[in-house]
Order: structure tokens, then sequence, then C-alpha cells
């Protein structure tokens, strides 16, 4: 089984190198065939030069110029990835105690999730300031929606940062229109529509006291007439 990760990056300086060092030493000690592709998606700041220090035969660098957003990112790069079976992780690698499991479970599935909204799923510590108490209200709201119009099926959780899945024909052939933040939503409703075989394990999860996208902007406009219109598609 060879695998194919694919993590997007934007202004990751800190952490790029030594979550690479992360994920390589799980490669090796599980004896894992990989390639993993990093995105720099229009980082602004030194990103792209610690990416191209960890470069080698199996490591490969996208780089943006300018920052396409997250989705288009990772559809632009799926168009090019030869091989059957996909990890996509976020950089600061959330989920990592958990990417064994779905490993094995990609073997006999078509698509894996970590869900963070299953009843055997925990999250550690509370929602102690404006950020994660915001994120919480507006993610649950958001799920509400997510799964009264398109019955995904994912108890509402359909952002948690590990998925791997099968890269099918008709994964390639789906026209999808994700920009931004909502790719996931696409790429399990295209699943769903084939009956395809999906799996979902539950995670000890955390909060983050962090996030590159900022409540009060503009921005958010842009996110939320996506995700209308993802939900209209």
């Amino acid at each position: 089984m060879i695998l194919t990760f694919i993590i997007p990056c934007y202004n990751a300086e800190k952490i790029v190198s030594k979550n690479f060092n992360r994920l390589n030493s799980f490669i090796k000690k599980n004896r894992i065939k990989a390639k993993i592709i990093y995105i720099n998606d229009g980082s602004t700041d030194f990103t792209l030069k610690e990416l191209l220090k960890i470069r080698n035969k199996n490591v490969f660098i996208i780089n943006n110029k300018k920052n396409l957003g997250k989705s288009k990112s990772i559809i632009n790069t799926i168009k090019k990835i030869k091989t059957k079976n996909v990890i996509l992780i976020d950089c600061d690698l959330p989920y990592l105690l958990y990417l064994k499991k779905v490993i094995n479970s990609l073997k006999k599935n078509d698509l894996v999730l970590v869900n963070r909204k299953m009843k055997n799923s925990k999250k550690i510590g509370k929602n102690n300031n404006f950020y994660q108490i915001s994120r919480h209200i507006i993610s649950n709201y958001l799920g509400y929606l997510m799964e009264k119009k398109l019955n995904l099926n994912v108890n509402g959780d359909s952002q948690a940062g590990l998925k791997g899945f099968k890269l099918k024909n008709y994964v390639k052939r789906t026209k999808f229109i994700s920009k931004y933040y909502f790719f996931d939503i696409e790429l399990i409703k295209t699943f769903r529509n084939k009956s395809a075989k999906i799996e979902m394990i539950p995670v000890k999860y955390r909060i983050s006291n962090k996030s590159n996208i900022k409540f009060f902007s503009f921005k958010n406009l842009i996110y939320i007439f996506e995700f209308i219109k993802v939900l209209s598609k």
C-alpha cells in the first residue's frame, strides 16, 4: 500500500520542521511506503524556506506564490496524484496518534474520517476564551445546517484535520467548487453519493487557542457565501 500525504501549510514556519520529523518517524517506524506533498499556500513568513530544508526524493513542495485557499490548493494537488491512497492531514498533525488506525481502515474502506462528535470521542479541557466558545457555537450550527441539507451522516463534523481516502476516478472527475475551507464537505458528499464504504473513528481532541481565521473579517462573508454555495450544489 503506497500512500500520498497532502499537507497544506500557511504561515507555519515554527512547526513545519518539527512536525515533519514526527511524521517521518511514524512512517519509518511503521515501514510505510509514502510520498509527502507539502503545499505552501502563499505564506507571508518563512514557511517556504523551512519546507525547502526538508525536501528530498519522497518529500515534494508545491509553492503557491499567492494564497489560493486551502480547498483550492488541495483540489489542484489531487489532480496531479497517481497513487490510489491519500492521507489529508493538517500541518500541525493534530491527530497523529490516530494515523495508524486511519491507514489500516483505509485498506478496507473508501473514506476514513476522524470524528470529534462521535459518542466515544472526548474533548480535553474546556472552552475558556472567546475564540474557543465562538468556534464551538459556530461549528455546531454549521454542522447542523450541513447534516440537515446534505445528509452526510458525519454527526456534523466534516472538518477534523485527518482523513484518508481512495482516489477513485469519480473523485478526480468531481467538479469541486470550494476555494477556502469546505472541500471536506464536498469530498464526503461525493463518496456518500456513490454509496462508498466510509468509516468514522472517534478521537480525543483539544480545541486550539490559535487559528489563521479571524472572526471579525470581511473574508468571513466570503466564507459564508462559499458555504451556502456548497450546500446548494
